[in-house]
């Protein structure tokens, strides 16, 4: 391996301080990127470096590493590759590591930048004091350490445990485990509702904070381009450091002062290349010095920014508005394949309900997903599952069926109850002849003990019997990579070569053989990242190039951020569930005690980890967990049970403001970045516990008014966000946030969305100011607002929310 450095210089100039600056960016480029996207397939995601050393997994972003030639990179690293050309190393050699840099990597085609972002991590030193109490081993648990206590383990040094941590910037919550007892920490009074009836302290790490949030002036916000005479307008409220590209070329920029206006026109050219392509993207990413920043996405029709979200197709994935069903549970469409399991211990709640592809199919047909909005349709497993009842490890010991699909016996046959590989072929075919992508959720993890494999290759899987004579069984944190979740389900050990290709090849089955768009990923957190690596890297060799489409994979980790980015990247999945982000919304949407501060901070903790044009999942709620609107109406209490109490009594909605409650979360989901994914039953607000009362029958007739009140709202907001570019790529100014009220501005050129929150039990007016040259077009939910020069008031009743679309004056 050679190591080496240079020095480029690769940042725009620093402009002058002005409090706001316009940059108008026309069409210059010096170099002529005509054989661009030969070597790289999609948009290089972002390097996130580490303090010191960073390894760039090559393979990630070239299909063929053999092609490159060389490497530069800025010369505050020292830098080399692998023999096999597969990493990257990345070691910073000088302190001045910029915010923003790029390396660029020649192959035999062309030059790629691929953009680097500096490490905001910082070493701290974390104590305790036990207060005279003596312990023999303290350590410290929580979301830095996956909620395993056997991780982060501290050192008494004259009378105070300490340990030192290494953080992104965030919010961590935590506990202390001394001599195997978890408590709050006595020494920090800062404490953060769990979402589940306790609490847990809460360390706050770095200067992103809420408090820097409601500060406005701190925040850096670059406005999407306004496209005039050819050029495209960029305002923004701070002057600092930019980069621009085109793809995965990184643009030349040359900037002009004016000094009549005190503007500054910057010249970037849309290279010649974008006009022979469908779709091309500019890429926008600003620093300002010490403050938290926007970046930009622009999709481009032929060398044009698209304006017009009709132009948009199903492999843009920003236009998705997924909607997720349990397959036995929304809809039976043909009751000569029901079988449900034979055997008195199994309840009614866990045995199959009839529901199937067919019934699906009927309500494609029917025009029902199409009518509400949703344009890409995400279904349970549909493998073969076994014919009997297993019991459950964990107390009561209940007795369970395989009707949710995550039993595999097969993993390349339709289950007899749900239809066909014939018919599941004709329903994936009929979802893309009414628009409708498909995405299966697949098991990489595990299979059951009914599956051929465990009898014929017990070596491939992980090991049950631990060496302490503990069981495997739900240790999801302390053995992540290698637990079982029922004595049954037998774990994959993908650390094997031949277990992962085997593994992967099964779900390229299920993607070429009946022509799907993408998958969502089961267990993902208990897989390795080299599989993923593996099946991404099949994904785009032998389908997304040579058929040129997208393949959509987000997957499923419960964890910290930090974790969930880990699985995510060009080599990797395209997203996952933001669940951080969905258990703050539902605290502050549900619960009356929490206020919109936290969700604000909660948000622009996932634009730092994931960017400001994701396509992380933002949930209504899912399978796994109770569902929303009960405790919004508090037939679900915080601090009960959840799955107990859906087996012990029936859980309805006795108080409608849950209603209202489900409606702001829906817009919540649907106005900011991200893809909105509805759980079924969630358009209507259908009540539930717990697994498996959550995954009750859906209905679709004799809906209440409330029921109806809901759905229609739904359906609005699909329409809104299907038909604003602002809500699909904009940019996200946070305008005002309060304990009850929060107000935010999506805009993409013309198009300005504004939206606002009230939580509380009394109507509130919110003023917002400086509407600049725009006036409202329409208070799309009929709360009242009144203009006055720049300025608007709206009237927002009780627990409500308006979406105010904008026009030019």
């Amino acid at each position: 391996m050679i190591f080496k450095t240079t020095s480029r210089n690769f940042l725009s100039p620093r402009l002058p301080g002005y409090i706001k600056c316009i940059l108008l960016i026309s069409i210059i480029c010096n170099t002529n990127p005509t054989k661009a996207q030969h070597d790289i397939f999609g948009l290089a995601e972002p390097v996130q470096l580490e303090l010191d050393t960073t390894i760039v997994m090559l393979e990630d972003y070239f299909i063929d590493v053999s092609k490159i030639k060389s490497v530069e990179a800025p010369g505050c690293f020292e830098f080399g590759l692998s023999n096999d050309k597969k990493k990257l190393y990345l070691i910073i050699i000088k302190d001045n590591v910029p915010e923003l840099s790029t390396i660029t990597i020649s192959t035999d085609n062309y030059n790629y930048d691929i953009l680097l972002k500096k490490s905001k991590k910082e070493k701290v030193v974390f104590q305790f004091n036990p207060n005279g109490k003596t312990y023999t081993k303290v350590s410290i648990v929580g979301d830095l350490t996956g909620w395993n206590p056997n991780v982060i383990f501290m050192e008494l040094k004259d009378g105070i445990w300490q340990t030192e941590l290494t953080l992104s910037p965030g919010r961590y919550q935590y506990q202390i485990v001394a001599d195997g007892s978890w408590f709050l920490d006595p020494n920090n009074p800062v404490k953060i509702d769990n979402g589940i009836g306790g609490f847990n302290s809460l360390l706050v790490a770095g200067k992103r904070n809420s408090q820097n949030l409601k500060d406005q002036s701190n925040i850096v916000n670059i406005s999407t381009p306004d496209l005039q005479n050819h050029k495209i307008i960029l305002t923004t409220n701070h002057s600092e450091k930019a980069l621009y590209f085109w793809n995965n070329v990184l643009l030349d920029q040359v900037w002009i002062l004016d000094n009549i206006s005190y503007n500054e026109e910057l010249l970037i050219s849309i290279p010649e290349k974008a006009k022979s392509l469908r779709r091309s993207y500019l890429r926008i990413f600003y620093e300002g010095a010490e403050t938290a920043t926007n970046d930009m996405l622009i999709p481009l029709e032929y060398g044009k920014i698209i304006t017009d979200p009709s132009l948009l197709e199903k492999d843009d994935f920003q236009r998705t508005i997924m909607y997720f069903m349990m397959v036995d549970r929304f809809n039976n469409g043909n009751k000569l394949n029901d079988a449900p399991v034979q055997d008195a211990q199994l309840l009614p709640q866990a045995n199959y309900y009839g529901g199937d592809l067919a019934g699906i199919q009927q309500k494609i047909d029917d025009g029902y997903f199409s009518n509400l909005g949703i344009n890409s349709l995400w279904i349970s497993p549909v493998f073969q599952n076994p014919y009997t009842a297993y019991q459950e490890f964990p107390e009561p010991h209940r007795w369970f069926s395989g009707y949710h699909g995550y039993w595999p016996i097969s993993l390349s046959k339709v289950d007899t109850r749900l239809g066909t590989n014939t018919e599941f072929k004709q329903f994936v075919s009929g979802a893309h002849n009414s628009n409708m992508s498909v995405y299966l959720d697949y098991v990489a993890n595990h299979i059951h003990a009914e599956h051929p494999l465990w009898k014929s290759n017990p070596e491939w899987f992980s090991q049950l019997d631990l060496p302490d004579g503990r069981k495997n069984l739900r240790l999801w944190d302390e053995y992540r990579l290698t637990t079982w979740f029922e004595p049954y389900m037998p774990s994959f050990d993908h650390s094997k070569p031949v277990v992962a290709e085997a593994c992967a090849d099964s779900a390229m089955y299920w993607l070429k053989e009946f022509n799907l768009d993408g998958f969502r990923h089961d267990a993902t957190k208990h897989i390795e990242t080299e599989f993923w690596r593996l099946l991404t890297y099949k994904i785009k060799t032998e389908i997304e190039i040579p058929q040129n489409r997208n393949i959509y994979q987000i997957g499923e980790t419960f964890g910290s951020r930090e974790l969930i980015s880990s699985y995510l990247g060009s080599g990797l999945l395209n997203a996952q569930f933001d669940f951080p982000l969905y258990f703050d919304a539902r605290s502050v949407f549900a619960n009356n005690e929490v206020g919109f501060e936290r969700l604000n901070t909660s948000l622009h903790e996932t634009f730092d980890a994931y960017g400001y044009h994701h396509v992380m999942g933002n949930i209504t709620g899912n399978h796994d967990m109770a569902r929303f609107i009960s405790y919004a109406s508090g037939d679900l209490k915080w601090n009960e049970n959840d799955k107990e109490a859906g087996w012990n009594r029936n859980i309805t909605v006795t108080d409608t403001i849950g209603y209202a409650k489900l409606k702001m979360l829906h817009a919540f989901n649907m106005t900011i970045p991200g893809i909105p994914i509805i759980y079924y039953g969630d358009e209507i607000g259908m009540p539930g516990a717990n697994d498996p009362d959550n995954r009750r029958m859906m209905r679709f007739d004799n809906l209440t008014s409330f029921e109806t009140d809901v759905k229609n709202t739904v359906t609005k907001l699909t329409n809104l966000r299907s038909t604003h570019m602002a809500l699909l790529y904009g940019d996200f100014e946070v305008l005002e946030v309060s304990e009850t009220v929060y107000v935010y501005k999506r805009t993409y050129q013309d198009d300005v969305v504004i939206v606002a929150f009230n939580k509380s039990p009394e109507i509130k007016t919110i003023i917002v100011k400086d509407s600049g040259s725009k006036n409202p077009d329409k208070a799309q939910f009929g709360n009242g607002i009144s203009t006055n020069d720049n300025t608007i008031a709206v009237f927002l009743a009780p627990y409500s929310f308006e979406v105010i679309t904008m026009y030019n004056k």
